[in-house]
């Protein structure tokens, strides 16, 4: 075994888990489009993480380009994403799993730890691809 020490995972995603909550704020309304996200110093306190933590977060939202942030003012909600919402009818399959490079970039502004959903239909054809962060899934009897 070398002497490195290796980070638990629940460290490496902590800013995923952050950002996937701001996200469902946004995506939900209870942050509504122009709404300020809370601040800095409340996300550390609420979450009981570090300031690194909650920037790698809000960074991630801005890539996605949900979110502006005016130095010394906050940060705010730019675009609010639109649910999709995926039929899964009886016999379909889903399946949940991370994307790869490519499927990253043609769903567009996918940030890490976000996963696809995968159905493959009972009737056969291509796979439908969604991502997790955005989609809903209505399930027919």
């Amino acid at each position: 075994m070398s002497g490195m020490e290796y980070p638990q995972p629940t460290e490496i995603h902590q800013y995923v888990q952050l950002a996937s909550w701001l996200r469902e704020e946004i995506v939900s309304g209870r942050i509504a489009l122009g709404g300020k996200l809370p601040g800095e110093e409340a996300l550390k306190r609420s979450f009981g993480v570090d300031r690194s933590v909650v920037r790698r977060a809000v960074q991630l939202l801005r890539e996605e380009g949900l979110v502006v942030t005016r130095h010394g003012v906050g940060s705010f909600v730019a675009a609010v994403p639109q649910l999709k919402i995926a039929v899964v009818r009886p016999g379909d399959r889903v399946s949940a799993r991370m994307p790869d490079d490519t499927e990253r970039g043609n769903l567009g502004a996918l940030s890490p730890g976000i996963p696809l959903l995968v159905i493959t239909r009972a009737h056969g054809g291509d796979q439908e691809v969604y991502s997790a962060a955005v989609t809903v899934l209505h399930v027919e009897q």
